[in-house]
């Protein structure tokens, strides 16, 4: 476990007071984002139900990447279904070494994870039960899982307007425990000030919240205008909006 704290430059920030006392944990990459995931089951032993916040839909399958090379570099890569099959077996062994009940079982497999991975990792371990990913990309709803696209009017707004423009509404989530996670490469711009009663609702009901830096996508995604937005300013100005969102009157 130290490894990957220290690796990835893990923050863990406590936020709000008293009632609302809880916890952010901040990751480099957002695949690690997983590790906090699995820690605060082991603590509850019930699924979560996700909303992610990012610039992309991050859905991948588990270890899509690294089970695709490997299947290229076996068998003939002209050959697609020969090249799915392998590739479906890497993935399944590298899950079946994987145990929600032994947290370093997991960690031993992370650096085969790319950081547009770990929800539907979370999915296949049992972790997660659902998930809502608000992003910029991308909308559609399968069987386990719903992407909601934000318009391109609203990209980094954290308003009651986004999230009806998109789709959202928090009412899918249900009695479930929920946990909040937001990649900060969906900020081009500092917009902290546009959260509204939703996002303010979704922090208190959250029983964990994730943060991924996720830098290079970032410093790619940002307003040029905004040179003075460095990911540390992103990331003081949102722990600081999570605060707030529990500290103010209901």
């Amino acid at each position: 476990m130290n490894q990957w704290v220290k690796d990835e430059h893990v923050r863990i920030a406590a936020i709000g007071q008293g009632d609302w006392r809880k916890f952010a944990c901040v990751v480099d990459n957002h695949q690690y984002a997983l590790m906090a995931w699995l820690k605060w089951f082991e603590m509850h032993q019930t699924p979560a139900v996700l909303v992610s916040i990012d610039f992309h839909p991050d859905t991948d399958p588990a270890f899509w990447l690294y089970s695709y090379q490997k299947a290229l570099a076996k068998v003939d890569p002209l050959d697609e279904k020969a090249v799915e099959a392998e590739q479906q077996r890497v993935q399944q062994k590298i899950l079946g070494q994987m145990d929600v009940r032994d947290f370093e079982s997991v960690a031993a497999q992370m650096s085969k994870m790319n950081n547009d991975e770990q929800i539907n990792t979370a999915m296949d371990l049992g972790v997660l039960s659902d998930y809502h990913m608000i992003n910029c990309m991308a909308a559609h709803h399968y069987a386990a899982g719903t992407h909601y696209l934000v318009p391109e009017s609203h990209f980094g707004d954290l308003s009651d307007q986004m999230f009806a423009a998109c789709g959202f509404d928090d009412s899918v989530i249900g009695r479930t425990p929920l946990i909040l996670d937001i990649d900060l490469d969906y900020f081009p711009k500092p917009s902290f000030d546009t959260a509204g009663d939703l996002f303010n609702k979704l922090v208190r009901r959250a029983e964990l919240v994730t943060m991924a830096r996720s830098e290079t996508y970032f410093n790619y995604l940002k307003i040029e205008q905004e040179k003075g937005f460095t990911i540390r300013h992103c990331e003081d100005e949102c722990l600081a909006l999570l605060n707030r969102c529990l500290t103010m009157d209901e």
